[in-house]
This record gives structure tokens, sequence and C-alpha cells, in this order.
């Protein structure tokens, strides 16, 4: 290959990473310009929560116990996954809301962000997927995967503890962004509602708890 054939060939993938490039961060931007503007405070149901998770007073975070506590029966309680709902219920629009995962290092099985369904079951044993009516991303055993049908293994690295979770009603998607870089970890689509509301929805597993920070004010 002559020396002038190679730097032609060289510029090429220049440009071509330069093209990537400039294309990465216009889609972070558009990213960007889309969570600040559909930003919403999400809160935590405690008549959803199932017996094994304990709320924060003000609704904003939630661990899981070894036991399970003291409360009321009702409907509206998962009891057997351990689940809970957001209150906030969304039928048009795009919102948009951060979650932070934590666990003891080494001991956290697993937990999961997501929507679901506001007709989402919530006695016996509930299948974390689309079909059931859960759009989510699961954190399990150090790694992250979404839980499509079967789960779709993402591979990450570093894997991201701050999350943004969006809904777009409109266009019928789900998607999770990494709430450190702005890079899109994974998208929904074809989400059919069904005319019928979505609320935020967590799963969280052995020693793990999570907190949803208020990215409005």
């Amino acid at each position: 290959m002559s020396l002038s054939i190679m730097l032609s060939f060289c510029f090429c993938l220049a440009e071509k990473k330069d093209a990537k490039l400039r294309e990465q961060a216009a889609e972070q931007a558009w990213r960007h310009f889309l969570l600040s503007h559909n930003r919403v405070r999400v809160t935590l149901d405690p008549d959803t929560a199932h017996p094994m998770l304990v709320l924060s007073q003000d609704n904003s975070s939630v661990r899981r116990e070894t036991e399970r506590q003291q409360v009321p029966k009702a409907p509206e309680r998962f009891d057997t996954r351990c689940c809970v709902l957001g209150c906030e219920e969304f039928r048009e629009g795009r919102h948009c809301w951060e979650v932070e995962l934590e666990g003891e290092k080494g001991k956290c099985s697993s937990l999961a962000v997501g929507v679901a369904r506001a007709s989402l079951k919530r006695k016996g044993w509930i299948n974390m997927s689309p079909e059931e009516g859960i759009w989510a991303v699961q954190y399990y055993e150090g790694e992250l995967m979404s839980l499509t049908s079967p789960p779709t293994p993402l591979y990450l690295s570093p894997v991201p503890t701050r999350i943004w979770v969006c809904l777009d009603c409109t266009q019928g998607q789900v998607s999770f962004i990494n709430a450190d870089n702005g890079v899109e970890i994974f998208i929904f689509t074809d989400v059919f509602l069904k005319g019928e509301s979505m609320r935020p929805w967590f799963f969280l597993g052995t020693n793990a708890q999570l907190y949803l920070r208020d990215s409005t004010l």
C-alpha cells in the first residue's frame, strides 16, 4: 500500500471517528434537554409496599429487611414479590426521575427499577417482564440486565448506580439513562398502555436499598 493511500485511509478513519463522537455528543445533549424539561418528583406509596420493605418517613427511600413488618393488610399491597410502587400515575406526556441504587457490597442479591401498569397484580408470584406489565432494568450480582423475555445482559463498565427512568407515554417508550454521563443504558419500545396509567415500580432483593433523588429542585 502506498503512503498516499495509507494516509487517505487513516484520514477516513479519523473522520468517521469524529463523526461518531459528534453524533454521540448530540444524542447526549438531546437526552440532557429531555431530562431537564421533563423531571418529576416521585415518592413511594407505602400502601403498596411488601411487608419486608421499610420506607423512610418522607417516602423517598426504601430498604429491605430480613423480617416482615407489622403493616395493615390492603388489596393494593404486594404480598409475594418485594415490590413497591410510586404514588404518581402517568397517562400522557414525558416523565423522568432519578433513582440511586445501593446495597451492601457482596451481599445485595438484586434490585430493579422501572415502570409498571397501574393494574399490575399485587398478590401472588409476579413475572418481572413486559408480559406481566413491567418494563425495568435489574441490578443482579454486580451486573445490570434489562428485564425483557428472557432478560438481556447489559455489559456496562462500570455498572451505573444512579439511573434516570424516562417514561414517554406519547411514543410508548421506557428508557434508562446513566445519570453520571448521560449515556443511554436500554430502551423499551412499543410499550402499549391500553389507555391506562403507568406508575414507577421498584423491586428489592436481600440487603438492597434505593433512594429517589428529587431532581426538580
